[in-house]
């Protein structure tokens, strides 16, 4: 991995290192997902020093908690005022190579290539409940580092804009999300809880905040296998 402090100016910042990169242009998630390699499973001994060297193609599984806060109807068939959903989440991610920014510190960039989540069903709603990334353009996320001197420990922010069905029928369409991590010692950031805010409401039920841990890097066969079931409930 490249020393975070080698190559800082004389003149101090900002003075980031892409305004040295010639020829530059924003990539697009398509030519990422055909051009990154993948990133090999990442095994939870070793301790990582600092971000991943180059731009990589990384399959992710974690669990995702929500709790449903039933009303109406809902509320009165199942007796219970909250459904605790504990999803099992795959995503593939297409992450850039790490550069300093004008403010000093290390920092990478990447698309949530797609999203999906299993183990589904709401005993409160009895009915399957799905998200999925919606079929739009997705905006960027970030990791950077919270000091010039190192990469760890940094924060993780991930944004993305996803659709929510219950059974075959969508609720939701195009809903913005944002969810955030620190301090982050490593990627996938295992060890640490991710929160997130993801508000809705309807006659039925509510949600909002919630929490994403046991992140950690899985096998394309794995998540592949994962997003076709939950494809399957949906009756994609």
């Amino acid at each position: 991995m490249a020393n975070p402090s080698d190559g800082e100016p004389a003149g101090g910042w900002p003075n980031p290192e892409s305004a040295q990169i010639r020829g530059r242009q924003a990539a697009t998630r398509e030519h990422l997902r055909e051009t990154l390699p993948v990133r090999a499973v990442q095994k939870s001994a070793g301790k990582q020093t600092g971000f991943p060297d180059e731009a990589e193609l990384e399959y992710e599984r974690s669990v995702i908690r929500i709790p449903f806060y039933l009303k109406g109807k809902a509320r009165t068939d199942s007796r219970h005022d909250v459904d605790i959903m504990a999803f099992d989440a795959y995503m593939r991610l297409l992450r850039e190579k790490p550069i300093r920014n004008g403010l000093g510190l290390r920092q990478f960039e990447f698309f949530i290539d797609s999203w999906e989540l299993n183990n589904t069903y709401s005993k409160g709603l009895n009915a399957d409940v799905t998200f999925t990334l919606s079929d739009c353009e997705q905006p960027k996320s970030l990791c950077i580092s919270l000091q010039r001197e190192s990469d760890y420990p940094a924060m993780i922010v991930y944004n993305a804009i996803y659709d929510v069905y219950v059974g075959k029928e969508r609720i939701i369409t195009h809903q913005a999300g944002t969810a955030v991590a620190m301090p982050v010692r490593e990627i996938p950031p295992r060890n640490t809880t991710v929160a997130f805010e993801k508000p809705f409401d309807s006659d039925l039920f509510s949600f909002s905040a919630g929490s994403c841990e046991g992140m950690r890097s899985i096998t394309k066969d794995e998540f592949e296998r994962g997003i076709m079931e939950a494809r399957k409930i949906r009756g994609g």
